[in-house]
């Protein structure tokens, strides 16, 4: 759980990744306003989390988070090949934000979930 709540507090005071106005990335077939989108649409399913560590209430979102996040990490990961310094720069904060949101997801499912009894 210590790894949860690192995870927790970092996502917590990390800042949304940024997408300067006006930027429109294109590459593999998509732009990365689009992967922007998706990623903040997740993010709000994910503050679910905040309730389960301030309340202990395990209320998980009723879309496919983890999925989701499986699919804007691949998205990025392909975004990514190619391109400036600047532009890898904004496509690893969004990949690496993606990937934390992951891993806090991930465990949230895990600990809240009710344990099987036998």
């Amino acid at each position: 759980m210590a790894d949860f709540m690192e995870d927790y507090a970092l996502w917590r005071n990390l800042p949304f990744p940024a997408l300067r106005r006006g930027e429109n990335l294109l590459r593999a077939g998509e732009k990365l306003a689009l992967i922007h989108g998706d990623l903040a649409v997740v993010d709000e399913h994910v503050t679910q989390v905040i309730l389960f560590v301030d309340k202990g209430v395990f209320s998980p979102a009723r879309s496919d988070v983890m999925g989701l996040l499986e699919g804007i990490i691949s998205r990025l990961e392909r975004f990514g090949e190619g391109g400036t310094t600047t532009e890898r720069e904004t496509v690893d904060a969004h990949y690496q934000y993606a990937v934390l949101l992951h891993r806090i997801y991930g465990a949230f499912l895990r600990t809240g979930a009710p344990q099987p009894t036998t």
